[in-house]
């Protein structure tokens, strides 16, 4: 009987093993668990996201920090920890163990003295783009890439683009409606400037990759969520010192969270300011507003309603000539000038669009949907300075400095030269007094000069939604649809007669009437020079697939982009008398967008990924209205604008070292630039609008962004980008002007002139620096303290180029129209080849400290900029003035060429301090 017994329990004990070892050869599941604390008072952290890297597992701690996590990786396992607000935290777990028990974890705050921090600061004093040299600072400022992170706080000081894409590639939206605007594509970051606290809740996908939010554009799209329910529970008030764009800065910040009752409220302000910022004459006066309420109904249902009044005032400055350079130091600026005691710019800029938003959310275990409507209004005005049969008022004007006496035609006259050198170096600004005393000696109050704005005027309706819905545990779906109605008013508003009467509304080019059915003569506060508004409708849709599994991931979007647009003229013009007033054609476009990737992760350590993208877009409004301000002439578009882009990169996620490496190719197709200047051509001299039609382009490049950490403490950081930006043909050029009865001589009765090609293929694109490299070190002391440094190098800027020497029309003698004798095809070949500008070396240091201190915390944050205070070109353009062969020759034969190139000068050294408390 013992025997029998003792035989049942040796195959019970068998039978016990082979289940235990076939169950973990066979399932291999392991359960991880542990609880989250913040590191600084050792309290839970609810909603922290975990997942295991390589596998597609996410969960969230608990209202009590805890988790629970289940894996069946059979290698070695990355634990990653992310939370806004908290350094992101990597844990490699040892796969052999069934049950890990982690314990408590603590996550240390990155906020108040994290770099993300600074970018989000630092981002808004620099986002001027009417010259064209618009960057992406903005967009980049939250990013946790190694290389975005870099280019967005240490390259953009050399207006460093990305690839060398405009910011219009950059989709933004605020809980998930597009803010870009609808007439140059870009988003307005002075609509929500200073609202720095509110924007922390971002989800950002780079590049092509995959959205959930919205198609995206080839620098992909940012979503701040704004909800007042994620945001940092408390109060947090800041103040600012710097000595870039604005001078001192107060905010303050609050949020309930997400209460009980599920009504959770938010509101923050701000106000920045200064009488003069680092460039001369440069004052600044900005303040904003936020408010925000959400109620949670249960059951994943949230009703939001939000207001975001953000209102900035600035003076601006001006690119500037070599010669005034020399002179005058590259803190100079022109546009300003002393006015009984005080600094007056002439070209100060307003903006003032406030924004009210409401959405809906309705979320469960398999869907997330969100439906949203916005309304935004108000105006951009740019300050400019008029002047009628009187001298030019710009001190930098070209008859003002020593070189017109050095190069007159007349001879040399080195007394003048000396003389106004020395009134440049004395003054060199604008006088005020003179301008209102010129106007007081014309008889019959008649202005000579005069100070008025640009206006951009309108109204925004925004509405869009979205879903996202997980059809099977590896299949995602989602899809979107969106829809802008935007309706503008652009005029020209006189704001001061500096002392006349009255201004007479006439063109001083032609001395013909702006508006045949408006008053003749105008006062202050009413239109004058033109009036018009564009009409512009837009409807964006897209459906997108994502496949995610163990080692794949693949993805493929398609997405449908119509545009309408409308002029309406309210002035009639007597140059364009039939073609100016009411209603024009309406433009009608759409365009096919379509987008796919493809991932593969052999382990948790590193990811492969191949995307592309082919577009087909509708025109930009500013790409089809030629002269908007005068009629309703507009681009014929045969084919639309297309986009063909693919990248491959390569995701290193090792413990001690992190990073990506990419390489990208991006072709553009028929595209459009619309320019406006003033030019002796060889057809003749006038005002035109510049068309270059059908431009084949092409940026492709290598980027890369690796971090390592030889300890706890030390981080080595290497970045950089190769990158070539080029013309691929010779594009189409066209001239428009306006021609009047009296004009006796004009470049072409028609009123445009067909130029042919215009040899610019094999060019480099004015995109800022195409080659940027950066090594960083960082110390972290355990005691919340830290300090790092760049030293970095950009390269290979070039300036915009002017394309009227680049053409036929070039060569022609202005008096004959002929093609001139005794061209040296050599020399001209010499003037106008294309130089970069020089390498820029910057070293910049950042530092800062936390304390806890009875439930406050205080942060102190201090970075110092371009800390050997050189000074570089950040970008520029070649003037078009001399449009033709012996003017252009005799002038860049001169030792300091009346109409050389332009340039911008990046900040010499500047500091930023930050104090905040948070409560």
């Amino acid at each position: 009987m013992r025997g029998k017994e003792k035989g049942r329990w040796k195959q019970q004990l068998l039978l016990l093993y082979f289940l235990l070892f076939t169950g973990g050869a066979f399932t291999q599941t392991k359960i991880i668990q542990g609880y989250v604390l913040d590191a600084g008072n050792r309290e839970p952290l609810p909603g922290v996201r975990v997942q295991l890297r390589g596998n597609e597992n996410v969960v969230f701690s608990g209202p009590d920090g805890y988790f629970e996590i289940s894996s069946t990786c059979n290698k070695e396992c990355l634990l990653v920890l992310d939370q806004e607000g908290y350094d992101l935290l990597r844990i490699p777990l040892n796969p052999e163990e069934g049950l890990i028990v982690l314990g408590q974890i603590l996550l240390s705050r990155n906020n108040p003295v994290e770099k993300r921090e600074v970018l989000l600061t630092l981002s808004e004093t620099d986002l001027e783009d009417d010259e064209g040299m618009s960057d992406v600072v903005g967009f980049l400022q939250g990013s946790r890439d190694i290389f975005l992170n870099r280019a967005a706080f240490d390259f953009s000081q050399v207006f460093f683009r990305v690839r060398g894409y405009d910011s219009s590639e950059g989709l933004v939206l605020i809980n998930g409606l597009p803010m870009n605007k609808l007439y140059n594509g870009r988003p307005q970051w002075n609509n929500w400037g200073g609202l720095n606290d509110i924007l922390r809740n971002q989800t950002q996908r780079l590049y092509l990759e995959a959205s959930e939010d919205a198609f995206g554009g080839l620098l992909g799209g940012v979503n701040f969520n704004i909800n007042p329910s994620i945001l940092r529970p408390g109060m947090r008030i800041s103040s600012s010192a710097s000595n870039r764009s604005y001078t001192g800065r107060l905010m303050a910040t609050y949020a309930s969270g997400n209460r009980d009752k599920g009504l959770s409220v938010a509101f923050s302000l701000s106000r920045r300011w200064a009488s003069q910022g680092y460039m001369e004459g440069t004052l600044y006066d900005a303040y904003s507003l936020f408010g925000a309420l959400e109620y949670d109904f249960g059951k994943g249902s949230r009703l939001s309603a939000y207001g975001i009044y953000a209102r900035n005032r600035r003076g601006r400055n001006s690119p500037i000539t070599q010669e005034v350079f020399q002179m005058a130091g590259r803190r100079y600026n022109p546009n300003w000038g002393w006015q009984e005691g005080r600094i007056r710019n002439a070209r100060e800029r307003l903006i003032s669009e406030p924004i009210f938003m409401f959405n809906y959310q309705l979320k469960s275990q398999r869907m997330n949907f969100r439906m949203g409507i916005a309304y935004q209004f108000g105006s951009q005005a740019q300050g400019r300075l008029g002047y009628f049969n009187a001298p030019n008022p710009d001190p930098a004007y070209y008859r003002y400095l020593p070189s017109y006496y050095l190069n007159s035609s007349f001879g040399t006259n080195y007394e003048n030269a000396h003389r106004v050198r020395q009134e440049f170096l004395g003054e060199g600004q604008i006088s005020w007094e003179d301008l209102y005393l010129a106007n007081a000696n014309r008889p019959g109050g008649k202005a000579a000069y005069l100070s008025y704005s640009q206006v951009e005027q309108g109204h925004t309706l925004i509405a869009g939604m979205r879903g996202n819905i997980k059809v099977a545990r590896h299949l995602h779906i989602d899809l979107g649809l969106f829809t802008r109605n935007t309706n503008a008013r652009y005029f020209s508003r006189l704001e001061d007669l500096l002392g006349a009467s009255y201004h007479e509304d006439v063109d001083p080019f032609s001395d013909t009437r702006n508006n045949m059915l408006g008053a003749f003569e105008i006062g202050e506060g009413e239109l004058f020079a033109y009036h018009f508004e564009i009409n512009q409708q837009a409807l964006d849709a897209y459906v997108q697939g994502r496949l995610e599994t163990k080692h794949w991931e693949a993805f493929g979007s398609v997405a449908m982009a119509s545009r309408k647009y409308q002029r309406v003229g309210r002035f009639q013009n007597a140059r364009y008398p039939d073609n100016s007033l009411g209603t024009g054609p309406e433009e009608k476009y759409a365009g096919l967008l379509l987008k796919c990737g493809l991932g593969y992760k052999p382990n948790a350590r590193v990811l492969f990924n191949i995307r592309g993208t082919s577009q087909q877009r509708p025109p930009l409004p500013r790409e089809v209205f030629i002269q908007p301000r005068e009629n309703h002439e507009g681009v014929a578009y045969t084919s639309l604008p297309t986009v063909t882009s693919f990248e491959m990169n390569t995701l290193l996620r090792f413990p001690n070292l992190n990073g990506r490496i990419s390489a990208y190719t991006t072709h553009y197709t028929n595209t459009t630039k619309i320019g406006q200047f003033f030019t002796d051509s060889g057809l003749g001299s006038d005002f035109v609008y510049e068309v270059v039609r059908d431009a084949e382009t092409r940026h492709q490049g290598l980027e890369f962004g690796l971090e390592y950490q030889p300890s706890s403490t030390v981080t080595l950081s290497l970045a950089g980008s190769f990158g070539a930006y080029r013309y691929l043909n010779n594009p189409r050029t066209l001239l428009y002007f306006d021609v009047s009865e009296d004009d006796q001589d004009p470049i072409h009765p028609s009123g445009k002139a067909d130029l042919g090609e215009a040899q610019l293929q094999g060019l480099y694109l004015g995109r800022g620096p195409q080659q940027a490299i950066s090594f960083g070190i960082s110390y972290r002391d355990p005691d919340y303290w830290f300090v790092s440094t760049s030293l970095n190098r950009l390269s290979r800027n070039f300036i915009d180029v002017s394309v009227l020497p680049r053409t036929q029309s070039f060569f022609l003698d202005p008096e004959t129209r002929d093609i001139a004798l005794g061209i040296d095809n050599d020399l001209i070949g010499n003037l106008t080849k294309q130089s970069p500008l020089p390498p820029v070396y910057l070293l910049n240091m950042v530092g800062g400290k936390s304390w806890l201190f009875r439930g406050t915390y205080i942060g102190l944050f201090a970075s110092v900029s371009n800390v050997l205070d050189t000074t570089f070109r950040t970008g520029g353009f070649e003037q078009s003035r001399n449009g033709h062969y012996k003017q252009y020759l005799e002038d860049n034969l001169s030792a300091n060429p009346l109409f050389g190139p332009k340039f911008w000068y990046g900040y010499g050294r500047t500091f930023f301090v930050n104090l905040s408390l948070s409560f």
